[in-house]
């Protein structure tokens, strides 16, 4: 399996230890690029190079950089209602090598290969933390509205098979493979769920098992919204909405005192034949009662939106965590319109059955861009 880089959290790279006298700096090469890790095509979209030179400091014989930012500007996160994940990997190359100050090459250049993903590790997991997830989600709990379609992100180095199931009996399978290529490497279990579903059993690592509960909730009364984010695996994943909504419009504007005083010309005597000229008299210090003395300029507006999750289990806390500081957050409204948001909310109570009894979220999006089309 690859070595995972979460770039959205530092990943430092350690020269080897080089004791050679002549030392006086380490050459760093990093390479991105998608299709297959034996093979960079520098025609591929994704293809970047780097070169980096670091001194090491006083009596140290090696050196430490930290690549995550520079991979991270070339993962690319799209959805657009359809779950796939072809730029949200690539792979990443570093080349390391001691180098004596006219550029000659200390021993012998150490190459490593990682898997980058646009996904965070917490404090508490330390430096470079590379654990990799099977289905890529932080709990093993679902809450899902009923009739639609039921995704689980998957790491596919790892698993090989999803089962659909009611109890022990399977509806559906989805099977996986990987082949190699960065654009495998998050694939989506889904199901429709025009069957009742309760357990979906995911086999991983040649034959181990494990187990995501599924709860289908139906909603009657209020229109359900679907808000899709990146997850902390560098994953899309899904949280519904199933109670009240509201949506609302913030306004902007700017304001200046316009002058409306005009010279006006009054015809006087109409010319009798053609090219004869006009009398005229010009008429100085009026104006129209009806023109805008205050003008209003650069106004435009934002959409929000406030959705309320409805009673939900303390499981899926971890998730809204995510949600909290994930940086790209799509809503899928009740007509199936797709637009890009942002979370408005700048904090989060977590909830627990032992103290809340019943669970409920509220918050608030902000549609990413202006009412009045201003992309120029």
């Amino acid at each position: 399996m690859s070595t995972i880089i979460r770039t959205r959290s530092p990943f430092f790279i350690r020269t080897p230890q080089e004791a050679d006298a002549n030392l006086s700096y380490f050459q760093i090469n990093i390479t991105v690029f998608g299709g297959l890790s034996s093979s960079t095509e520098i025609c591929d979209d994704l293809y970047a190079t780097y070169s980096l030179q670091k001194k090491p400091l006083g009596a140290e014989n090696s050196v430490s950089f930290d690549i995550s930012e520079i991979v991270n500007d070339h993962i690319e996160q799209i959805f657009t209602g359809t779950y796939a994940a072809a730029k949200s990997s690539i792979w990443v190359t570093v080349a390391t090598s001691a180098r004596q100050s006219d550029g000659t090459v200390i021993g012998s250049v150490t190459t490593n290969t990682y898997l980058a993903q646009e996904g965070f590790n917490k404090f508490k997991e330390g430096v470079n933390y590379t654990t990799e997830p099977i289905a890529m989600l932080s709990s093993n709990y679902i809450q899902n509205h009923k009739g639609s379609t039921i995704t689980i992100p998957v790491n596919v180095e790892r698993v090989t098979q999803v089962e659909w199931r009611n109890g022990t009996s399977v509806r559906e399978t989805d099977t996986f493979t990987d082949n190699g290529n960065q654009n495998q490497k998050i694939q989506f279990a889904l199901f429709t769920a025009g069957t009742f579903l309760d357990n979906a059993l995911i086999t991983y690592d040649s034959g181990s098992t494990t187990t995501i509960t599924l709860e289908q909730v139906e909603e009657c009364k209020y229109p359900v919204n679907k808000i899709t984010f990146v997850n902390r695996w560098g994953a899309l994943q899904d949280l519904f909405f199933f109670k009240k909504s509201t949506e609302s419009l913030d306004a902007t504007r700017e304001n200046f005192n316009a002058s409306i005083f005009e010279a006006r010309a009054v015809q006087l005597d109409p010319p009798e034949t053609p090219g004869d000229a006009c009398q005229e008299s010009l008429t100085f210090n009026t104006y129209s009662t009806t023109a805008h003395a205050k003008k209003t300029f650069n106004a435009n507006a934002t959409e929000s939106i406030v959705l309320n999750t409805g009673f939900v289990n303390e499981l899926m806390n971890p998730y809204f965590e995510e949600l909290m500081v994930s940086e790209y957050i799509w809503l899928t409204d009740s007509s199936a319109n797709i637009f890009p948001v942002n979370l408005k909310e700048s904090s989060f109570a977590k909830k627990t059955g032992l103290n809340d009894r019943l669970i409920n979220y509220t918050m608030s999006f902000e549609k990413s861009f202006s009412l009045v089309n201003n992309i120029r």
